[in-house]
């Protein structure tokens, strides 16, 4: 029987759990991840995550779960934007190979193979780069 987690708030708060590297005052994506648009102008980087795809990972033989989470990486300018997406995708790079406990689930891995980004996508609210990847995720029992 196949198994679902919330993978967007797994994932955001083991992103928002990268204090010495990612995520505060003085790092790449100062203002961490969330998962409702901040209001008001980016004065520091923060990524918006969603997901744009789910379901099982390898069908009943392996019931866990895969979600292609989406990260909309914003900044104040296109270059704090991308130096932060850059390092959103290297952090997910070091998913690739060692379980990762998070919230409510285990990180199994994220696949290296289906990273996409960072993609320039500018909208309404100023500088963004789009970072994606399939993260396979355990549900804790």
């Amino acid at each position: 029987m196949a198994t679902f987690v919330d993978a967007v708030a797994a994932l955001r708060d083991w992103l928002n759990s990268l204090t010495t590297t990612l995520v505060g005052e003085g790092h790449p994506l100062a203002k961490g991840a969330h998962l409702h648009e901040l209001r008001g102008a980016a004065t520091t980087c923060y990524a918006l995550l969603s997901v744009v795809g789910s379901g099982t990972a390898l069908g009943a033989e392996n019931p866990d779960h895969r979600a292609r989470v989406s990260a909309s990486v914003y900044g104040p300018n296109q270059e704090a934007a991308t130096t932060a997406a850059v390092a959103y995708a290297n952090a997910l790079l070091a998913l690739d190979g060692r379980p990762v406990a998070m919230t409510g689930a285990t990180c199994l891995v994220v696949d290296a193979d289906s990273i996409t980004g960072p993609l320039w996508s500018p909208d309404r609210t100023g500088p963004r780069l789009l970072v994606d990847a399939d993260a396979y995720l355990r549900a804790v029992s």
